[in-house]
């Protein structure tokens, strides 16, 4: 199963990250790099001053990183993630969270969850996604990598802030995307 690190920003209706900028900054610094394919960059020289690899992750061949980058834009907040690397639980009751990737698929027209064995609700931004859902309209997905092994640097995130002038988070979920070659 593949997985990919996923960096969002947090949403703010009057800031709105565009892909074009990002596009530009982390081309810049050397982050990413232009390939064949349209929607997919892939991991530039320097990728690996920005992103801690901690074990085997990401298959390095001729000093050049194999890792595949997307940018995913949308018009509205949306749920990207959800292949859950821990146990998530629902808040209050602790019941475990069976079919976290079927509720963030009704995010955001459903913005409620209702636990099946006590009955409470909320909203599905009050789960403790546990690293591994998030919610914004703008993702940078860095595959493959395994879980926990792949860490953005104070560095990368404070790039992102200053570029965007918003604060971002990251996670870990199942690679959005067959990758392409």
């Amino acid at each position: 199963m593949l997985y990919s690190l996923y960096l969002y920003p947090e949403f703010n209706a009057q800031t709105r990250p565009l892909k074009s900028q990002l596009l530009k900054t982390l081309s810049g610094v050397k982050f990413c790099r232009k390939t064949t394919s349209v929607n997919t960059l892939g991991g530039g020289e320097q990728l690996m001053d920005f992103i801690t690899f901690l074990g085997c992750s990401p298959a390095v061949e001729s000093a050049e990183v194999t890792s595949a980058i997307y940018i995913h834009q949308f018009n509205q907040i949306t749920a990207m993630g959800g292949e859950a690397i821990e146990a998530i639980r629902f808040p209050g009751c602790k019941h475990p969270l069976r079919h976290s990737t079927e509720l963030l698929s009704s995010y955001p027209e459903s913005n409620r969850w209702s636990c099946p064995e006590c009955g409470r609700q909320a909203a599905i931004e009050d789960i403790n996604w546990r690293k591994s859902a998030g919610f914004s309209d703008l993702f940078i997905e860095i595959s493959s990598i395994f879980p926990k092994e792949a860490i953005p640097s104070d560095h990368l995130l404070k790039l992102l802030k200053d570029t965007t002038q918003l604060r971002w988070h990251w996670f870990y979920s199942k690679t959005s995307k067959q990758l392409e070659t």
